[in-house]
């Protein structure tokens, strides 16, 4: 019971700290402020009468915010790791295309012969 209480609450922090549901949550929030207060927004704000939808807002874009750092770290891993092997391959490749320009056969492994007793 106690490993299935603490695998619960791994899984639910797991998707507390998500950064896509951050994402999500603040673009939900950021629209439907915006939806609320579109007509009136630059006029409430100058006359600083502000409500609830200019705070949703704010949480929306805070939201959105503090998920792409995490999000842009993601991305550019992933980016990364492709531009890595790519440069790999081109070595590999670059390197094979030497060796038959030079027209010399590729050199045997070294292999070292052990004296049987």
């Amino acid at each position: 019971m106690l490993r299935w209480k603490q695998s619960l609450t791994t899984h639910i922090k797991s998707l507390a700290e998500s950064s896509w549901l951050k994402f999500t949550t603040g673009i939900v929030l950021l629209t439907s402020g915006l939806d609320e207060a579109m007509e009136t927004l630059f006029a409430d704000i100058s006359a600083l009468e502000l409500g609830a939808h200019h705070g949703v807002m704010v949480l929306g874009f805070v939201n959105i915010l503090s998920s792409l750092p995490d999000m842009l770290d993601g991305l550019t891993g992933t980016f990364l790791s492709d531009d890595e092997e790519e440069v790999e391959h081109a070595e590999d490749d670059s390197g094979d295309f030497s060796r038959q320009q030079e027209g010399s056969p590729p050199e045997p492994p070294e292999v070292e012969f052990k004296k049987a007793a």
